[in-house]
């Protein structure tokens, strides 16, 4: 029986503050799905970051000398640059090469995405190289071990390249939580407002409540239960605002670059599982500050 009187009392609050609540669900919704996309992004960041890493190769560009006159580096310079490499256990492949294999590998890389670049590019402007594959993309003993050797005109790391993509998606990441930060916040100060509405408009019912002997409890949940009503209702829109911005925006945009694993795919299973958790914090958060609100400023 107390329980249906706070529920009802609870939803009819809700009415009773329409703009306010609509105001909280809102902010709620907002706050929600920002906290869950960060979440999204974070995984879609380290899983991309796998992808590259995978495939990440150090290009060890060789110098004039070797890339001019040594198609099968056959010279001890380049054998013996070599042979230092195959030998260390942390490298997994190294491929060499020469300048010909390196010009007919540009021109298949960039020929339908920039022809006018290849058509400019002499056949004898790229060097001899050595691909190396590590086992441990971010154990570049090896390579540490070679940069200095005469035969070595660069080194050209691709897990720069992958930390460079990944710190672009880190930034978007950031400013999705920073976002989200402000909401809450706003989404906090939002339920102390109500929660406060409320009880000033309802203050003579809980006078007469406590006169009869109604406990405080008795007296405030329903403040409590309409704050976190609101918030839930918040929480199941941000859910399926973030649902419905993945499956209807976010993947077809995106389908491409999936497809071409250029990124890796934002997981539907990461919003079923942050969302649960992001929501029941939410509802926490939202019944913490409405009992401390009406400890602080409801006296009756």
């Amino acid at each position: 029986m107390k329980l249906g009187f706070i529920f009802r009392e609870a939803t009819k609050g809700l009415g009773r503050n329409l703009t306010m609540t609509i105001a909280m669900i809102i902010t709620t919704a907002i706050a929600v799905g920002l906290v869950v996309a960060g979440i999204m992004v974070t995984n879609l960041t380290k899983d991309t970051k796998e992808i590259y890493l995978d495939r990440v190769e150090v290009m060890v560009q060789l110098n004039e000398d070797i890339s001019a006159g040594d198609p099968d580096c056959a010279t001890p310079a380049c054998a013996d640059l070599q042979e230092q490499l195959d030998s260390d256990e942390s490298v997994e492949s190294v491929e060499y090469r020469n300048r010909a294999e390196s010009y007919e590998r540009f021109k298949e890389l960039f020929q339908d995405t920039d022809p006018v670049m290849v058509e400019q590019t002499s056949p004898d402007a790229l060097p001899a190289a050595f691909h190396v594959r590590l086992k441990d993309p971010e154990d570049a003993s090896a390579i540490d071990a070679i940069r200095d050797n005469p035969a070595v005109e660069d080194v050209v790391d691709q897990q720069q390249e992958v930390r460079d993509a990944a710190s672009n998606l880190d930034s978007i990441r950031n400013a999705t939580f920073v976002l989200a930060i402000v909401m809450s916040v706003a989404a906090i100060f939002l339920v102390a407002n109500m929660v406060q509405i409320a009880a000033f408009h309802r203050t003579r019912e809980t006078e007469i409540m406590r006169m009869v002997g109604a406990s405080r409890w008795m007296t405030q949940a329903p403040f409590v239960l309409e704050a976190v009503l609101a918030s839930l209702i918040g929480v199941v829109l941000g859910g399926a605002g973030i649902f419905l911005g993945k499956s209807q925006v976010v993947d077809p945009s995106l389908q491409g670059l999936y497809e071409s694993q250029l990124l890796a795919p934002m997981k539907t299973g990461d919003l079923w599982i942050a969302l649960p958790l992001v929501g029941l914090l939410a509802l926490v958060v939202t019944a913490l500050t409405a009992h401390i609100t009406l400890r602080s400023y409801v006296r009756k």
